[in-house]
């Protein structure tokens, strides 16, 4: 008896920022093929069409619509966000931000206390920081 041979995906790098989705994954099983997502040249972002409809206030439908108008724009940097489908061969690589310098704790110059990363001023004794 003849197996049907599973079709394999092309490993992505591109990724949905919100949700995680890849640009080559089905979100269902019984999904069809429609891997439609917005890119942005400038930020190197990509959103998958059914996380920037949540954005918009829009279902994905009408953010789809939208998008084949050129009606969508950056989340980020505001320019127009462009709509492609399965986008593995995008001019941009996405880059994961490393978790461990993210949760790396900064210290207060002045009181030693545990800041955000990007504070500018201390929350418990108002000192300015030193972001070098």
């Amino acid at each position: 008896m003849w197996r049907k041979k599973k079709k394999e995906r092309i490993p992505s790098d591109n990724y949905c920022i919100l949700c995680g989705r890849y640009t080559n994954d089905k979100k269902f099983p019984k999904e069809d093929w429609t891997n439609y997502f917005f890119s942005c040249n400038n930020c190197k972002i990509v959103w998958c069409n059914g996380c920037m409809g949540q954005i918009t206030q829009l279902g994905s439908k009408k953010t789809f619509k939208m998008g084949k108008k050129g009606g969508i724009n950056c989340q980020q940097c505001g320019n127009q966000a462009f709509i492609s489908k399965l986008p593995i061969n995008l001019i941009f690589k996405q880059k994961k931000r490393d978790q461990n310098i993210l949760d790396a704790p900064n210290y207060c110059t002045y009181c030693g206390e545990t800041i955000s990363k990007d504070a500018q001023f201390c929350h418990i004794c108002s000192a300015k920081q030193n972001l070098d």
